[in-house]
């Protein structure tokens, strides 16, 4: 679970990087397992590197569908360039999870990526990540 959750954090990191410079996908892979999490293994942090790929890869495969799943969600005067990277990226990630793994619970992936919000963002960013994760949940898997 631990491994899992530090896969996440830097996933995010990951994503958000793809997103802002637009870089190749599998050299910021390479740099991100290379050295960022290699350089962290030195603190004792566990990592589970194929989830981690495969959720950076994902989201990079299906940015297109994941983009109109939150633009779909948005109120009618919000366009995705209003929303920060950062949340993009974290939603984005919580998307292709919800999509991909259906052995997780939708709550568990829900409250990870709020978390990681919690992070970097205010109350107000991370009720909004909340709320749209749950919209989008509910649509992906009906239960």
């Amino acid at each position: 679970m631990e491994a899992r959750r530090n896969a996440r954090k830097v996933a995010v990191q990951a994503i958000f990087q793809f997103f802002f410079s637009k870089d190749d996908i599998s050299k910021i892979l390479d740099e991100f397992c290379s050295y960022r999490i290699k350089e962290t293994r030195n603190y004792k942090k566990k990592y589970d590197i194929d989830f981690f790929q495969d959720i950076v890869i994902g989201v990079y495969k299906n940015e297109k569908k994941i983009i109109k799943l939150i633009e779909s969600n948005l109120s009618q005067n919000w366009m995705i360039d209003r929303v920060d990277l950062t949340m993009q990226a974290i939603i984005s990630l919580a998307i292709y999870e919800l999509i991909s793994y259906e052995n997780i619970p939708l709550q568990v992936i829900i409250n990870e990526y709020v978390s990681i919000a919690n992070q970097y963002l205010d109350k107000s960013n991370t009720g909004f990540i909340n709320g749209i994760l749950e919209n989008i949940a509910k649509n992906i898997r009906k239960t």
